[in-house]
């Protein structure tokens, strides 16, 4: 039989995607030896209910324009075209749907594991792909992880924790920030996000 092929998904609002997601997805993608990192914009996350988001199709262009040339990640839109809030359950079982053959890998922050066990379903979601685990500055992964075994046994077999995951200290309200403040994001985010960001004229004041 053929092998199943591995994909590993990187959520987010990506508003707007910038170095530090494709340092994050290509060195997990490489270091787990996946076959692509899709990179999953969502409509509107549960979390994030009060954040201003550029509308789908903007953020999508952005996308498009970080990863046209990066072989071994490409864009999935499909949160985006779901009205109201994204869960990441119900993404999951669409995906199974669409591409059964298809072994998925989700990849969350080590931040994430203090409420993983609370997340929608997260029974169903943990059987419908694994966890990739990357470690997050001001949290202790493997203390978290622990924690979360307890609360949820059930997720440890689901779950890779990824000890030394490339990190770049970089976060989309940062550039945001430093684009209404008129200051360059030339290596924060790739040149023709860059130049996509200033002639729009997103985030300019």
């Amino acid at each position: 039989m053929p092998k199943e092929r591995q994909i590993g998904l990187l959520g987010g609002t990506f508003n707007p995607v910038h170095n530090g997601h494709l340092l994050l997805a290509r060195d997990v993608g490489e270091r787990c030896g996946l076959d692509e990192v899709w990179l999953m914009p969502n409509n509107r996350s549960p979390l994030r209910k009060g954040e201003p988001l550029l509308p789908p199709r903007q953020r999508l262009e952005l996308l498009a324009a970080a990863i046209e040339h990066e072989k071994g990640l490409a864009l999935c839109d499909l949160e985006v075209h779901k009205p109201g809030l994204s869960y990441t359950v119900e993404t999951l079982e669409a995906l199974h749907e669409q591409d059964p053959d298809v072994s998925w890998n989700f990849l969350i922050g080590a931040d994430s594991l203090q409420t993983l066990d609370r997340w929608v379903r997260i029974d169903a979601l943990s059987s419908l792909a694994r966890f990739l685990v990357v470690a997050r500055t001001g949290f202790d992964l493997e203390g978290e992880a622990m924690a979360l075994f307890q609360r949820a046994p059930f997720l440890e077999h689901r779950m890779q924790l990824l000890h030394d995951s490339r990190r770049m200290d970089c976060s989309a309200t940062e550039v945001r920030s430093r684009v209404a403040e008129g200051r360059s994001i030339r290596f924060l985010v790739p040149d023709a996000v860059q130049e996509l960001i200033a002639s729009r004229g997103y985030w300019t004041r």
